[in-house]
């Protein structure tokens, strides 16, 4: 039996970006997927939107998150630009997409919106969106050529005399919401996984399909990992199977749920956009894709029992603002994540090493914009030095397209 030196366990995007940095490195890889396609459980259902740190602007927790987002953007600036269709520019104002046609990313940007109507007398939501508006403000202008993103003082040491302004703003507006398009754009996400695959590919990766892993066992310094339809075994492993992780450790996992439908019939001239509350089940989103489709969703529900009234809520609220909505499918997308004391939603991404099992690791990656950290932060970890910047890449030229899954909305799309 052929030893590598790392096997991968689950065709995610955790999967796939670790499979991609380690053949980067030169390290052998074998990638084994449950499925006969990779990408085919979360990494499938997404929104594909691209967090810039927008949505945390809104959280409670000392910024940790949007730290963490902000710093994913530098690693993906700087470890992933030798990918050609890898279309996002640093500048010192800003972000800026190039090569719209072709590239990783698209600049349907993300616009929020506030609800101001029968919320004046709410001081701290007025507060909140004050603070969120003027870090997004900061964002916006941050410097990428010369300052870390991930060191917030570019972001926030200007921002407290706009929070004021924008309160007095939101005090005296007349409007039902509070607009502003944000940094947040959406990702071609099939692009950018299948040059992925197809560089780690030529990079010598081996990708066994519809292969699940039943078992872990160490051997001496070997790792056998039993799975159904081929043994393989390896120096080193990540398990990168979300919620299945349970299965092969002692992390705990929670899970929550967010209802997606597939829409058509959009208006032409609809932007992406998230209506915002204070009371979060009032919230609902819409990420356009193409000409008239688009993807309807809002918060995610810790209990799967309050879907339905949350599908007929959202349905109804978007009706109400395009009456010529159609639904085409409905479905619920499974966000997986480390359970937590005192934080409700866990939004970051893990490296855990195994306390069972020897050169062992668990990787959860929290958001798919985080993969772009967490890959070359695993790669620190283990091997404490960072990834190449620099290196030969493959663009898919098609012969991937049959191995990663599309997305939901695109599959409904395609049978409508």
């Amino acid at each position: 039996m052929k030893t590598f030196d790392w096997i991968i366990v689950g065709g995610g995007i955790a999967g796939i970006s670790l499979s991609e940095i380690l053949t980067r490195e030169g390290h052998s890889v074998a990638l084994i997927e449950k499925e006969n396609k990779l990408a085919s459980a979360t990494t499938r259902e997404f929104h594909e939107w691209f967090h810039t740190g927008s949505l945390y602007t809104l959280l409670k927790d000392d910024m940790k998150t949007l730290k963490y987002i902000l710093g994913s953007l530098d690693d993906l600036l700087e470890f992933y630009s030798s990918f050609s269709q890898m279309n996002l520019r640093p500048t010192e104002n800003g972000l800026k997409i190039t090569d719209v046609n072709k590239g990783w990313f698209s600049p349907n940007y993300i616009n929020f919106k506030y609800r101001l109507k029968n919320r004046k007398l709410i001081l701290p939501w007025l507060y909140i969106i004050a603070r969120s508006i003027a870090l997004i403000e900061g964002i916006k202008k941050h410097d990428w050529l010369r300052r870390r993103a991930g060191i917030l003082e570019s972001v926030t040491s200007e921002y407290y005399l706009p929070i004021i302004k924008n309160l007095f703003k939101t005090l005296t507006s007349s409007k039902d919401f509070f607009n502003i398009k944000t940094t947040d754009f959406t990702i071609n996400s099939r692009h950018l996984l299948r040059d992925m695959i197809a560089t780690a590919s030529k990079n010598g990766l081996e990708i066994f399909t519809n292969n699940e892993l039943l078992e872990i066992k160490n051997s001496n310094s070997t790792i056998i990992a039993n799975c159904s339809n081929s043994n393989l075994q390896a120096k080193n492993m990540a398990v990168c199977l979300g919620g299945e992780i349970e299965k092969f450790s002692d992390l705990k996992m929670s899970k929550s749920y967010a209802p997606i439908a597939v829409v058509k019939n959009i208006k032409t001239d609809t932007e992406s956009f998230v209506e915002l509350d204070i009371f979060k089940k009032n919230c609902i989103n819409i990420v356009t894709k193409g000409k008239s489709f688009g993807l309807i969703g809002g918060i995610s529900l810790s209990k799967k029992d309050k879907v339905q009234k949350y599908f007929d809520f959202m349905i109804n609220e978007h009706k109400k603002l395009n009456p010529d909505i159609q639904v085409l499918e409905k479905y619920i997308g499974i966000k997986n994540e480390i359970s937590q004391k005192k934080e409700n939603r866990n939004y970051l991404f893990h490296i855990n090493l195994s306390k069972k099992y020897k050169n062992v690791w668990y990787v959860i990656p929290g958001k798919f914009t985080l993969a772009f950290s967490m890959a070359p932060e695993f790669y620190r970890i283990v091997y404490k030095k960072n990834p190449r910047k620099f290196f030969n890449t493959t663009s898919d030229t098609g012969e991937f397209s049959q191995l990663i899954e599309e997305t939901v909305w695109e599959e409904i799309q395609k049978k409508k």
